[in-house]
């Protein structure tokens, strides 16, 4: 595989992208736990509030990059979500060591998997 394969990934778009990423992250974190502080949801439910809110932020931030971008949405979307899990390791990492491992590819999955189902439904927008 030479270099010339490699595709043409606007790094503005991608960073936009997780950053936008993070923001609705940050949002729906708090809608999610003031839902979960004013409902009867058990504790059982967290997770899925957890996968949620991963899932419908990286498609989120990743229309809005290849929208950006204009083409190569699924690149565009997966980098996002690749990115935005690489950040979350990270300061998960930081600020909860030890329990990071727990799940971790089941969360790549979630958010490079609606990172580029949201790159293709943001190049078809743009």
């Amino acid at each position: 595989m030479s270099l010339a394969n490699i595709p043409d990934i606007k790094l503005n778009a991608v960073i936009q992208g997780t950053v936008m990423t993070l923001a609705l992250t940050l949002i729906f974190s708090m809608a999610a736990g003031l839902i979960y502080h004013f409902s009867s949801i058990t504790d059982s439910a967290i997770p899925w509030f957890a996968a949620g809110v991963l899932a419908v932020s990286s498609f989120l931030g990743s229309v809005s990059a290849s929208k950006n971008a204009g083409s190569m949405g699924i690149y565009h979307g997966a980098a996002v979500g690749i990115a935005f899990f690489l950040i979350v390791c990270l300061v998960g990492g930081f600020f909860l060591a030890g329990s990071v491992a727990m799940g971790v590819v089941y969360k790549l999955i979630i958010t490079t998997t609606a990172g580029a189902l949201g790159g293709m439904v943001g190049v078809g927008m743009s």
